[in-house]
């Protein structure tokens, strides 16, 4: 999408919306940026993770029940009564505890330069329901994932695997946990011996062949490679060790909810993030890719492009 107006996502199908309850509208834009101490974030932390649990609750009511979806404006891309319901109760829960916060949610439709100018100042990201079409298919590998970000800085990020019971969570100077325990990344390897998580799911422009070349660089080159079916959750396994690191090598649509937790939670947990060219995270572009080490993340990338 281009930055002219027109909508981050497509308008919510009209026959979900009718038996759905509206998702909360983005609150008003505000420049004044909010203290950001650790006693603050600790409590937004808090907040988050009762937000992420209560829809971890939705989507298992739904799991395993052949819900019915509608495809937005790329067919692979799907929403369902469960991506709704569970932003509403994330928005509800924010704003019972932060009145004047403002909140983007991936389902609210919002165009691509409204959401860059709320990334400015201090904004509630939320993807509802991340993984959708994997949900859809009763695959166990999806959940929400919420950050909050001042100056495009992700402050809290938090990620919930209801099927698993896994909450990943973090906020800045506070360390990353999962379920309340202390993670790190794994031990600095090189990528012969490194575990690599890969993703896809675009496969226009040329998107489907770049990742067959890419990837296949990269299963040479390393110990070996997972597809998780999520590229947040992705990133959550690297900052929990059980993958090395991750990267998006193919041309991806990947929006702010998507990349602000998992940078929030890679890098409290002692890992570095980049976008998918291997420059600085910026939450507006669509790509994400993360590592233990700076090294082994300039070396990911330099096999992939075949300069190694």
């Amino acid at each position: 999408m281009t930055s002219s107006g027109r909508a981050w996502r497509t308008s919510w199908p009209v026959a979900i919306r009718r038996r759905s309850p509206a998702a909360p509208a983005c609150g008003a834009f505000s420049t004044t940026m909010p203290d950001s101490t650790p006693a603050d974030l600790a409590r937004r932390r808090r907040v988050a993770e009762e937000a992420a649990r209560a829809a971890g609750e939705i989507q298992r009511r739904y799991y395993g029940t052949n819900i019915g979806f509608e495809a937005k404006a790329d067919p692979r891309d799907v929403l369902t009564k469960a991506d709704l319901e569970s932003q509403a109760a994330i928005a509800a829960i924010i704003r019972d505890a932060f009145p004047g916060d403002v909140i983007a949610g991936e389902e609210d439709g919002l165009a691509r330069d409204e959401v860059s100018r709320l990334l400015d100042a201090a904004v509630w990201t939320v993807d509802p329901l991340d993984a959708t079409q994997g949900f859809v298919h009763d695959y166990p590998v999806f959940g929400p994932g919420i950050a909050y970000v001042v100056d495009r800085r992700p402050l809290v990020g938090v990620m919930y695997m209801p099927v698993y019971d896994e909450l990943f969570s973090a906020a800045r100077g506070l360390g990353a946990t999962l379920n309340g325990a202390p993670i790190r990344v794994g031990a600095p390897k090189r990528l012969q011996d490194a575990l690599v998580g890969v993703h896809i799911r675009e496969v226009d422009g040329g998107a489907a062949e770049t990742f067959l070349e890419t990837t296949g660089r990269v299963l040479k080159r390393s110990h070996g490679i997972r597809l998780l079916g999520g590229p947040m959750f992705s990133i959550a396994y690297v900052a929990a060790g059980r993958l090395d690191c991750f990267a998006t090598l193919s041309p991806t649509r990947l929006g702010p909810w998507d990349l602000a937790p998992a940078a929030a939670v890679l890098e409290e947990a002692g890992g570095v993030v980049a976008d998918q060219q291997g420059r600085p995270l910026d939450l507006m572009r669509t790509g994400i890719a993360g590592a233990s080490s700076r090294a082994l993340l300039e070396e990911l990338f330099a096999v992939a492009r075949g300069e190694a």
